[in-house]
């Protein structure tokens, strides 16, 4: 990706975060990125498709990822797509994961359709494998939406709260605690 187009993306990631979609202007993006703000228009079509870039840096990576991943061995997709996740978000920052956040918690403009076009389809790939899983007697019989939410929140912590731990400790551990809270 081009140096300007990522810059705009990174600073709209940061006053999304710290406003919302209605409380932030082209105007400002284009200060706090340093660029004409025609670049926004030029690069993403307008602010509507620049907060739905933001929105997608986030998961259409890790989608790809979850998408390709085997799924014969329930704990090792687990693990992997708690690396994966761990990795993308540190990758994308924790601005980025707040918006998603906040659209995912309903109080933003764009959720449902975030929801149809990328977690939809990650969610369902990882309760497949939760399913799968506890039918195996590898995770304890709780409900999938609440194990698959567990998995997620225990991965966020690792990835936007102790930045400075190396992927792999931060991925063991976070493997770890979901084991250790819904493994059988």
């Amino acid at each position: 990706m081009n140096q300007t187009k990522e810059r705009i993306l990174k600073a709209a990631s940061e006053l999304f975060a710290k406003g919302s979609y209605e409380g932030v202007s082209i105007r400002e993006i284009a200060r706090k990125a340093d660029v004409n703000s025609s670049l926004i228009s030029y690069y993403f079509g307008g602010k509507e498709n620049l907060y739905k870039a933001v929105l997608s840096q986030h998961f259409d990576e890790l989608l790809e990822y979850v998408s390709r991943m085997s799924t014969s061995d329930e704990l090792a997709f687990i693990k992997e797509f708690m690396k994966n996740h761990i990795r993308v978000m540190r990758k994308r920052g924790k601005f980025a994961a707040i918006v998603a956040f906040r659209e995912l918690g309903g109080e933003g403009r764009f959720g449902r359709e975030f929801m149809e076009l990328f977690l939809k389809r990650i969610a369902e790939r990882l309760c497949g494998v939760i399913e799968s899983a506890r039918a195996k007697g590898l995770i304890r019989d709780l409900p999938t939406e609440v194990v698959m939410h567990f998995l997620i929140h225990v991965d966020t912590l690792f990835a936007l709260r102790f930045p400075e731990m190396d992927e792999e400790t931060a991925s063991d551990m976070a493997f770890e605690l979901f084991i250790r809270g819904a493994g059988a």
